[in-house]
């Protein structure tokens, strides 16, 4: 039984990065996502950002864009999802911190409240967009999958890169590299 993430994804072989980036932040937003909770899977996926985020930039100062959005903008081309990086910062602070849609920033109106879906709207369906966005949880499922590719090779051509994200990433807890000791009766 190993502790050390570094054991199961640095082998002889090799790093093992995409497995790890699955392994960590995918397979739980999948396995909700597959479930039918949409919601808890977009916290998760939110986090996940959250997380690269500051894998790649670290801390934030004050004043400067956060972690979550400066990787949205270097990795992320979320024209085909129809929303900013701002946007889904400030949607990932209504839905972690208050499970609600409305931000602070929403609250004062400078950012529109984002509502997902998943499937196909109707074209019956009137969509209130006075002050909504409305985006496909699918297509940013799959752009937040590219821009982790995008991402990961960023460490292909700088491998300098990688000692700080050893770093950083040991500070990152998931569910598949927690330590599970077998419970004795």
């Amino acid at each position: 039984m190993t502790v050390d993430w570094c054991d199961k994804y640095i082998t002889e072989k090799g790093f093992r990065f995409t497995e790890l980036i699955n392994d960590d932040f995918f397979q739980p937003f999948r396995v909700l996502y597959q479930a039918g909770h949409y919601v808890s899977s977009i916290k998760l996926m939110l986090v996940a950002v959250d997380s690269i985020g500051y894998i790649e930039f670290g801390e934030s100062s004050r004043g400067e864009d956060t972690p979550f959005v400066k990787w949205l903008n270097e990795y992320a081309d979320l024209t085909s999802v129809e929303v900013t990086p701002r946007e889904l910062w400030e949607h990932r602070n209504s839905l972690l911190h208050m499970s609600n849609l409305d931000s602070r920033q929403v609250q004062k109106g400078s950012i529109k409240r984002l509502v997902a879906y998943v499937g196909s709207i109707p074209p019956e369906v009137e969509l209130l967009e006075e002050n909504a966005k409305y985006y496909d949880y699918r297509a940013l499922i799959h752009e937040f999958g590219q821009a982790c590719n995008k991402w990961i090779q960023s460490y292909s051509d700088d491998p300098s890169k990688f000692d700080q994200f050893i770093q950083r990433y040991d500070l990152i807890v998931s569910d598949s590299r927690m330590l599970h000791i077998p419970l004795t009766s």
